[in-house]
């Protein structure tokens, strides 16, 4: 199975779908977590630097200038905290304490880069800023601040968290969809084939169904209830034309053996004897009308289904040419016969229903085109299987009319007058129906092409 034929699995898109929401929900979720606690987080940087210059304002005052610069002196040589800066300048702007000593007063709070400090840049990462502020003391200037670090570490986690996070739910989600993908895409596969073998002429072929009665087995058990009543329509369809076919093929058959007895008697006149023959030949139309019914019915039906053995479609093409060459010459017609190269195709089915199939396309050019119409058989191996056409240059056939030639019955208007019952083709699409095979009506241009694709020997 490939990645797109994977994807079109309702399940595994589903499943994509949902994972894709909950991953952005929780993207969402952790974008405000992350933003709400960087927040959090230098607020409390921002509240340490303000108890740090609020300890240092009270020694200020306590004990004077000069005791915050040496208190000062000794926190900024401290490596008890890193993340600190100071600086003490005195009433004429001069650094005379601090780790920071390049840096002017200013009001309110400011960010600090640490790249923008060069007695510190070279230390710590590079990328931590510092919070800081300028208070004035009893002498001069005091700048307090602290880094971020903290912030940017949180932050840190959080950003590896989420992504770990977003992997997980993915390959949680896809899993999940493919898992769920295989038991539901059973289930379905299931029916699709048999829908498939009951539209190839299988009509006893039902969905199977689970008795825990899930969701897709209520479906399953209601395309049974319809493939049930359809079995039985066609089947009552077939029975009764099969029935009256039956009953009316005996007395058109005895009616035929009266009137061959009347021809044969000896006060039949000339014109008597016309007429009986123009009945007989009516009888025996009528009665070929009723077999091709019945041997439709019957493929119909699929009962010829068991006796499919491998065919050599070659020589069924070859065995039709033996039968029909010398009555397509005397007809002044020309056939002409195009072989597939080795391997000859092999298919499933019956010899003598394949040989039919092809005798009524050669019998149906002869019916309907004049004389000096070139007959074309070919024979061909395809990747998909084997195609034989039979191809005219007569004629034709409207493409309006392509569906509805394999109708029962159905003849065309400028042909009602000529010979036939208008079965062949239908019997055509019966053989080719029974076989698996896909029947298709092209223009020859000028002519008509009648294409037979059989799949593949499975």
């Amino acid at each position: 199975m490939t990645i797109r034929d994977l994807f079109r699995r309702t399940q595994v898109r589903s499943a994509f779908a949902f994972t894709l929401i909950i991953t952005m929900s929780v993207t969402a979720l952790f974008a405000v977590l992350i933003v709400r606690l960087a927040d959090g987080l230098e607020e409390g940087v921002r509240a340490r630097v303000i108890n740090t210059r609020d300890a240092l304002l009270a020694i200020d005052r306590r004990y004077g200038f000069d005791e915050l610069v040496s208190v000062v002196t000794d926190e900024a040589e401290s490596i008890r905290d890193e993340d600190s800066i100071f600086a003490v300048v005195d009433a004429n702007g001069a650094t005379v304490a601090g780790n920071i000593r390049t840096e002017r007063p200013f009001e309110g709070w400011r960010v600090l880069e640490r790249s923008q400090l060069p007695d510190i840049a070279s230390d710590g990462t590079g990328r931590e800023r510092y919070f800081a502020t300028w208070t004035p003391v009893s002498k001069g200037m005091l700048l307090t601040g602290r880094s971020d670090r903290e912030v940017q570490q949180a932050r840190a986690i959080l950003m590896s968290s989420l992504g770990w996070g977003i992997l997980a739910t993915a390959i949680l989600g896809v899993g999940s969809g493919i898992y769920l993908a295989r038991g539901a895409q059973k289930r379905i596969d299931d029916i699709a084939k048999t829908l498939s073998a009951v539209s190839s002429g299988q009509l006893d072929r039902r969905v199977p169904v689970d008795a825990r009665q899930h969701d897709l087995d209520e479906v399953g058990q209601r395309i049974n209830a319809m493939l049930t009543q359809l079995e039985r329509l066609i089947q009552s369809a077939n029975q009764s034309s099969t029935d009256i076919a039956h009953d009316l093929k005996r007395p058109m058959t005895r009616l035929r053996q009266q009137l061959e007895s009347a021809t044969e008697t000896e006060s039949v006149t000339p014109a008597i004897q016309t007429v009986l023959e123009d009945a007989i030949s009516e009888v025996d139309s009528i009665v070929a009308t009723f077999e091709a019914l019945l041997n439709i019915g019957q493929l119909e039906a699929g009962d010829r289904r068991a006796r499919f053995v491998d065919i050599d479609l070659k020589k069924v093409l070859d065995d039709a040419v033996e039968a029909y060459a010398p009555v397509i010459e005397d007809c002044g017609f020309k056939l002409v016969w195009v072989s597939a190269q080795a391997p000859s195709p092999i298919v499933r089915g019956d010899h003598e229903l394949l040989l039919q199939l092809v005798a009524n396309l050669i019998e149906n050019v002869l019916q309907h085109c004049p004389a000096g119409t070139t007959i074309e058989l070919t024979l061909a191996n395809t990747g998909r299987g084997a195609v034989a056409t039979v191809a005219d240059n007569g004629p034709g056939i409207p493409a309006s009319e392509h569906e509805n030639v394999f109708r029962r019955f159905y003849r065309l208007e400028l042909e009602r007058s000529s010979a036939g019952h208008g079965l062949g083709l239908s019997l055509v699409s019966a053989i080719a129906d029974l076989h698996g095979a896909a029947i298709k009506l092209l223009d020859n241009n000028p002519g008509l092409k009648v294409s037979v694709a059989f799949p593949h020997k499975s």
